[in-house]
């Protein structure tokens, strides 16, 4: 999966660059920056992973500490950018959260799972408000967003939740069924804390401190570049709001979306710093794999 991430990372900035050759020069020229962007966006993933301890120990289904919750952060990290559309991160951090705190799957799906709705639902509105601005150059973020807001509506829908269980009750053996519906009501009844009005305003605070922390990381690779830090900041919701592109890290659509209102080599450094950012998060996969295989 990495080697098919950079193939595909490669094929796109090809295309953007209308010359492979013209990637290295401005990779040359990013130098020192890159490593101030990596640091910077290392550290908004430490930020998530505190929101990710704040909403694991305020759901009063789990208890991990602020080392396992970076631990676990990071982990999703590189699976996410391992996997197309970022589909493996929920999963990971879901069977880890399940595996230090002896938490059922079902409510540790619900723990990973609002992690990754304000990870998702707040560049979706924001990027689909601001695409019809953009239209018709933002057409895949309209629709990308709006799909988005609409799995996150269904996914707190207890109709659905319903609708699968009743499905579910029609096939397959009793004792696999009863387990299945068990874990869905408890993820669903995890899901029910989104209604704690103060998780979730400390969530949104959370979230927003790492994205600006992000538009720090995009900025300073700007140089003397005129651009707002508003506009790095849409452009850094249309790259979240296209991270569900079917693609390893999302690669394709998340370029697309950055450049819409940022400069090529602002594009191509960025993501190659966030890629390899992801990607050296894999070190905490080895460790996490090495601990468990004692365990």
């Amino acid at each position: 999966m990495i080697a098919v991430l950079l193939i595909i990372m490669i094929a796109v900035f090809s295309i953007i660059t209308e010359n492979p050759i013209k990637i290295i020069y401005i990779i040359y020229k990013g130098n020192i920056l890159l490593l101030y962007s990596f640091l910077l966006i290392t550290l908004s993933e430490i930020i998530k992973s505190f929101r990710l301890y704040y909403i694991c120990n305020s759901s009063k289904k789990c208890k991990i500490n602020f080392i396992e919750a970076m631990e676990i952060q990071f982990n999703g990290f590189f699976a996410g950018t391992i996997t197309p559309g970022n589909f493996g991160g929920v999963p990971t951090i879901a069977g880890l959260i399940s595996k230090y705190s002896q938490t059922p799957m079902g409510e540790a799906f619900g723990i990973s799972s609002l992690q990754s709705f304000f990870d998702g639902i707040i560049p979706s509105v924001v990027s689909f408000v601001l695409s019809l601005y953009y239209l018709p150059k933002s057409i895949g973020i309209t629709i990308f967003s709006f799909l988005t807001i609409i799995f996150w509506i269904l996914v707190f829908n207890v109709n659905i939740k319903n609708f699968f269980m009743k499905l579910i009750s029609k096939i397959g053996k009793d004792n696999i069924k009863q387990r299945i519906i068990y874990e869905i009501d408890r993820f669903q009844n995890l899901l029910r804390i989104a209604g704690n009005k103060k998780i979730i305003i400390n969530s949104i605070a959370i979230t927003i401190v790492a994205y600006i922390i992000q538009v720090f990381s995009i900025s300073i690779l700007l140089k003397n570049l005129d651009i707002t830090y508003l506009n790095i900041f849409i452009a850094l919701m249309f790259n979240y709001s296209m991270a569900s592109f079917p693609t390893p890290a999302g690669e394709g659509g998340a370029e697309y979306g950055l450049a819409l209102l940022l400069p090529l080599n602002v594009v191509i450094l960025w993501r190659l710093t966030y890629v390899f950012s992801g990607l050296i998060s894999g070190g905490f996969s080895y460790l996490t794999f090495k601990k468990l295989k004692k365990s």
